[in-house]
Formats: structure tokens, sequence, C-alpha cells
């Protein structure tokens, strides 16, 4: 049986990871650059990846000129990718972070972390070419699970991730699969996350302030606070001891003491300790006040 020739539209980290994973070589690459800075650096690794295996690549502007290199290939894997594809229907394939129906829509990976769900999905399927049925609907090739330990970074959660597309990847040029209906009819919904959502809330209990600050973290920019008046990224942390703070709900986000640079921020509950952040200009933050509050 001759192999499926393929092609892959991707983008970000989970894009170059995908490719560092897949077994079989796309006939082409289709990308962008949406502009987040930390998205950038994958842009290049993902040309970068292309041109070390003498892979065509070709930009998501140029998309409507490459219908002849479309054409001559069965199926088009979509890894990461943010905008609606409307053209070519019966050669795509959707992967998406999560089991399908379970968080439908945007960063279903964060949304998994945050609620510190026990396991992270994916699924490959067909996407429908009626929209009104939302998001991240359509037939289904294949799902997986993986289950999951807590503190997780974000890193290794999209590592995680792209693992299993890129084993659905090779089940599918394999086998070719026929695809499944499964039951939307009890789909729950990953929101939209903006600024507001990065923020922290030094009032919560350290193990959640820290899974939130994974959470955010690399490839990303990091949960948000402000220290000094400015608005921080934190990327890195860790839980310490505890100690007594009287009159604690008046003192959260206050920083109990400095050891190396690293300010140790009381919280609702517990204490943490950040170990790495960056400013708007993604400048390491030097931390060596200690009478500063983070809010």
């Amino acid at each position: 049986m001759r192999m499926m020739k393929f092609a892959v539209f991707t983008t970000g980290y989970k894009g170059i990871s995908f490719l560092k994973k897949i077994t079989s070589m796309p006939e082409f690459v289709v990308t962008y650059d949406n502009k987040e800075r930390a998205n950038s650096e994958h842009y290049k690794e993902i040309i970068h990846w292309c041109e070390k295996n003498n892979i065509k690549i070709y930009e998501k502007k140029h998309l409507d000129n490459i219908q002849h290199e479309i054409d001559l290939v069965d199926k088009l894997f979509v890894v990461g990718w943010q905008y609606i594809l409307k053209n070519n229907l019966d050669k795509l394939v959707v992967f998406h972070d999560s089991y399908l129906p379970e968080r439908r829509g945007f960063s279903p990976t964060v949304s998994a972390l945050l609620d510190k769900s026990p396991y992270l999905g994916a699924t490959s399927f067909l996407p429908s070419s009626d929209l009104s049925k939302g998001p991240d609907y359509g037939q289904i090739l294949y799902r997986r699970k993986k289950e999951i330990q807590y503190p997780i970074k974000l890193k290794d959660a999209f590592d995680i991730v792209s693992q299993l597309y890129a084993d659905m990847c090779i089940d599918i040029l394999k086998n070719n699969p026929n695809s499944v209906t499964i039951d939307y009819d009890h789909s729950t919904f990953s929101m939209w996350r903006d600024q507001q959502d990065t923020k922290i809330d030094w009032n919560y209990d350290a193990k959640q302030i820290l899974q939130k600050i994974y959470s955010l973290g690399y490839p990303y920019d990091g949960a948000r606070t402000t220290y000094n008046n400015k608005v921080i990224f934190l990327q890195d942390a860790s839980i310490e001891e505890d100690v007594t703070i009287m009159n604690r709900i008046d003192h959260v986000g206050k920083i109990f003491q400095l050891r190396e640079g690293c300010p140790y921020v009381i919280c609702g509950t517990g204490i943490i300790r950040i170990t790495k952040a960056k400013d708007e200009y993604n400048k390491e933050v030097i931390f060596n006040k200690l009478r500063r509050r983070f809010s």
C-alpha cells in the first residue's frame, strides 16, 4: 500500500515539538509568526527545522497560492493553528489538546492544568463544515489520554500532548482509520484567555498560585502580577515552608524575606519563593528591596 503523503499547518511550541517527534517527513509545512513574544522563537525554529530537513515551507499569507501543492497530498495535519480553514476539508485532520468533547475551544491544556485535571487529552478529528456546531466539532479518528502528576509545568504538558499528536499522526498514516461519531451533547468548553486571566490573586493558597505560575510559564510569558508599580511576569517559583503571620489577611503579597535575590511572598495560605521573573521588555527582574508588595 502506498504511503500517504501529507503536509502540516502549524505554529508555536506545540508545532515545532510535533515536527521533531514525527517519524515521517511532510511534503511541505505552512506556518506563520503570530507576533506573540513567546512564539517568535518557535516560528524561527520551524523554519530552521524545514530547511535542515529539506522540507518546503510556506507562509500562511501565501496559502491561497499553493493549491497545486495541496492537491498532491492526502492529508493536511493541523497543529496549533489559530485560524479557521474553510477549504480542502476532505483532507484536513485537526489535532486538539483535549479528549473531545471535553474542553472544546481555547487553551485546553492551560485549562486542564488550572483545574488540576488528572490527565491530559489529545484528539485527532475531521472538522465539520457546519460552523454553527461550535469549535472543535467533527468526526473522530483517535482520542488519547495521559495521566499526569502535579505540580507540572506548561512546557512539560505540551511535550506530552505533542507526543500524543505524533503517535496519532503515525497511526493515521499507517492505518488510514475510518472516522467515528461521538456524542457532543455534554460538551465542555475552554474559554479564550486575556491579560486579566493571567493575574495572580495572592489571597489564594500557595499550591494554587504555584500551579498558575507553572500553567502560564514557558512557552507563554508567565503569570502576571504588579511589583514596584510595574507589571511583571512570574515564570518559575517554588513552595517554601509556611510561617505564622499575624493579621495575615492584611499582608498577602508582601515579601516576607529575601534570600539570594529571591523574594519569599506571603500567600493566603503558604509562602511562594519566586525564582524567575521578567518585565514587559523581557528583561530579568532584580529583586533587592524587602519592603515591597506584589498585587
